[in-house]
């Protein structure tokens, strides 16, 4: 069996930062040791040999890493891989690939407004959410996806939301009940979910 090309990896916020007192952001912490995690199970332990800490990640990551113009993430060397990170509720999910990919998870909530809709969705896309059994959930899931494709392309939100072009693949899934995702890229590819206990993070990275 072939292993899929994009791996994403998800965890709980707070469990994934509980040895941290305080921090200016865990979204953002449990993020980037999502991304540790990530490149430990793709066989790049060598970038870490030096680490042993949780608390020496962030800093050691965030040298690694560049943003364009829009913010989109990108390693300074050319590892071979793509990486994207995403927050929502009580979830974060960090995506690796061998090609640029997007990700995004929302956490499902009430929408706000009708301006929120019209902000967000093209006409038919509003009939769409008003005609659910479940409109909070079906706004979600679009504004999942549109938000992937944005990440994909690197332009973040400065285009609008109504009417973006759909890349050449996407892939809905769901983190839980609650939390919906989805992972997006230029062209198909096999993709692998999984949750990952924070035990096995911390059994590398002592604390």
């Amino acid at each position: 069996m072939n292993q899929p090309k994009i791996r994403i990896y998800t965890g709980k916020i707070q469990d994934w930062t509980s040895d941290v007192l305080s921090c200016k952001s865990r979204e953002s912490l449990c993020g980037r040791r999502l991304l540790a995690y990530g490149l430990l199970d793709w066989g790049r332990g060598d970038l870490f040999q030096d680490i042993h800490r949780a608390d020496e990640l962030y800093a050691y990551l965030e040298g690694m890493i560049e943003k364009g113009n829009h913010g989109k993430p990108y390693f300074r060397e050319n590892l071979g891989i793509h990486f994207n990170v995403s927050h929502s509720g009580a979830y974060g999910a960090c995506a690796l690939s061998f090609i640029p990919c997007g990700l995004d998870i929302q956490e499902v909530r009430k929408v706000r407004s009708k301006k929120m809709l019209e902000r967000v969705l093209s006409q038919e896309e509003q009939e769409l959410v008003q005609k659910a059994q479940n409109p909070e959930g079906e706004f979600c899931r679009f504004w999942a996806r549109k938000e992937s494709f944005l990440k994909l392309s690197g332009d973040g939100i400065t285009r609008s939301m109504r009417d973006l072009k759909q890349p050449g693949w996407y892939q809905e899934f769901q983190v839980d009940s609650q939390v919906l995702g989805c992972i997006c890229a230029g062209e198909r590819f096999q993709v692998s979910i999984q949750q990952v206990p924070q035990e096995k993070f911390f059994q590398r990275f002592l604390v």
